[in-house]
């Protein structure tokens, strides 16, 4: 049923409504605003859908805006191709901030038994903490080891986490451009020590933000990066790599070597003397003069020495 037609079955119940003129009048005429109202959102529904989805950054990389949730993307299943060029700033653009400028005290790796995901920067609590890119504030609340966090979505696909703060200064939705304050240094969250823990994330992956920028002069290395798959699997997919290297140097599920059966090793993935000999209490000059090798030598998968 179309608009006009809703309007005269409308104005024609109306009619057959008992009350006096005035009743019937005022009826008439608040029908008549309610179906303009109406008619007006009948008009503009299409519009409505095509540009709800580009209400935030990067609309055409995501396909949700979670302000809940950290990390709620998959990388393995957002990249699409098997690698992506990014402008970190276009000329529109304010140009990048260092969030903060000051001592790097942890890096992106491995550390303490689990993955460090992000850069920390020393500062006093209290501290201001600059955004690094133009964009739109995603999540700003307090999130489990992070604390207090604010999450920025860029228009490039990154977005920039800035944690263990001791106030945030923005709401979730907010426009921001570089160089606005987001928050106070602090030390909330799992934290030791006031700091600042700043990582830089595209599709959900953590990327190694000194790949980015020079922290010591504040300025970025270069306006564009490119990242590969294969970057992922071999320098950022922290999890996975650490699993890897276990398994290359013959770990087994309860992390210990397997021993050497009759006093011969068979050289797998990862084997070098060095290894071989701490494994088995020797050195390598032993190995070498058992084995009638150089310690220079190269080892064969599937070789079998004496140990």
């Amino acid at each position: 049923m179309n608009v006009s037609a809703l309007a005269t079955s409308a104005i024609s119940d109306d009619r057959n409504k008992r009350g006096d003129d005035k009743k019937s009048k005022a009826s008439k005429r608040e029908d008549t605003t309610h179906l303009a109202i109406n008619q007006d959102a009948l008009a503009d529904i299409d519009e409505a859908v095509d540009t709800a989805s580009i209400l935030f950054p990067s609309h055409d990389l995501y396909n949700s805006w979670d302000i809940n949730a950290a990390h709620p993307y998959k990388f393995s299943e957002s990249f699409i191709g098997d690698s992506a060029t990014i402008k970190l700033v276009e000329t529109e653009d304010c140009n990048f901030v260092l969030p903060f400028k000051g001592q790097l005290t942890s890096l992106f790796g491995w550390r303490r038994y689990r993955p460090h995901y992000g850069t920390d920067i020393m500062l006093k609590t209290g501290e201001q903490v600059a955004c690094a890119f133009d964009g739109m504030v995603r999540l700003a609340k307090y999130y489990s080891g992070y604390g207090n966090c604010v999450i920025v979505r860029h228009k490039n696909g990154l977005e920039t986490v800035y944690a263990h703060l001791s106030k945030i200064l923005v709401e979730s939705g907010q426009k921001v451009v570089s160089g606005d304050v987001l928050g106070l240094g602090g030390n909330t969250g799992h934290s030791y020590g006031s700091h600042l823990h700043f990582e830089i994330r595209y599709l959900g992956q953590a990327l190694d933000t000194q790949d980015f920028i020079d922290f010591e002069k504040g300025i970025l290395k270069s306006n564009e990066f490119v990242i590969r798959k294969s970057d992922v699997e071999n320098k950022y997919d922290l999890r996975a790599l650490h699993y890897r290297h276990k398994q290359d140097l013959g770990l087994n599920k309860r992390g210990a070597y397997p021993a050497a059966k009759n006093g011969i090793h068979v050289i797998r993935k990862g084997d070098t003397l060095e290894r071989i000999a701490r494994r088995n209490h020797t050195t390598v000059k032993a190995l070498c003069k058992k084995n009638k090798l150089k310690e220079t030598s190269i080892l064969r998968l599937g070789q079998k020495i004496r140990v």
